[in-house]
């Protein structure tokens, strides 16, 4: 069975009301769900999350990219986890053929097992327009969304060692597993609303103070995985690192 691990730092309350609520409406086992939090926050985590919705409150590492490295030593090797954001409300499988999320979960491991693949994610936006007619799921190089993802633990595997920092960390995730694997999986007709800039200082942070190391970030992504990436900047100037459409060796079955 899967675990789902969620990292949450400076937001109590919206973790119980967005993504513990929504685990919760779906049916997801409270049994499975692990809540990860800095020490100093512990107590009020505690006392702010419904414990009808979640496992445990297990105090790990400050930094996204660090807390993620916690979460990866705090489960077994070859453990289905799944990671979700503290602000996930709403995870879309209208355009899909799952029942339920629960199905969802168990098919995209087992998808993972037979395309031999570690890692799988959804699509990035939640419009619908965008998801309704692509292919349900593709073995390409394609962005895993760090907001959203599930992998088969490795453990203290160097070739998957994050160094870009926590900005963008997620493109340098997709490449990675790229790299090692030669197949992500992404199921592009599921979508998921979150809150990617709030001025709480959490999830991804305050845009207007992240505009900076985007830029400086996309320009390293791009100088380290040349042939995997390039850097396209949009009219409001945020910085967005581009994967280049790599096929698959695995052909789906």
């Amino acid at each position: 069975m899967y675990k789902i691990a969620i990292p949450s730092y400076m937001r109590a309350t919206i973790c119980n009301n967005h993504t513990l609520k929504m685990l919760h409406d779906n049916a997801i086992d409270k049994s499975l769900i692990t809540v990860f939090v800095i020490e100093d926050e512990y107590e009020l985590y505690e006392q702010t999350l419904n414990p009808d919705w979640y496992g445990n409150i297990i105090i790990g590492k400050k930094g996204l990219v660090n807390q993620r490295e916690f979460i990866n030593s705090y489960y077994e090797n070859n453990e289905w986890i799944i990671s979700i954001d503290d602000d996930v409300r709403i995870i879309d499988l209208g355009f899909s053929p799952y029942v339920s999320l629960n199905d969802f979960f168990l098919s995209a491991f087992n998808d993972c097992l037979k395309y031999n693949s570690y890692i799988w994610g959804v699509y990035p936006v939640f419009n619908e327009y965008f998801r309704k007619n692509r292919d349900e799921l593709s073995t390409c190089l394609n962005y895993i969304i760090g907001a959203f993802y599930g992998y088969i633990n490795r453990q203290d595997c160097t070739e998957l060692i994050i160094l870009i920092g926590d900005n963008k960390e997620d493109v340098e995730r997709s490449i990675l597993y790229f790299k090692k694997d030669g197949i992500v999986l992404r199921y592009n007709r599921i979508g998921f609303k979150t809150k990617y800039f709030g001025n709480d200082g959490g999830g991804l942070g305050i845009l207007k103070d992240r505009l900076y190391a985007m830029k400086i970030n996309s320009e390293i992504l791009e100088s380290m995985y040349p042939e995997y990436c390039r850097i396209k900047v949009r009219k409001n100037g945020l910085y967005e690192v581009v994967l280049k459409k790599i096929k698959s060796k695995m052909m789906l079955l």
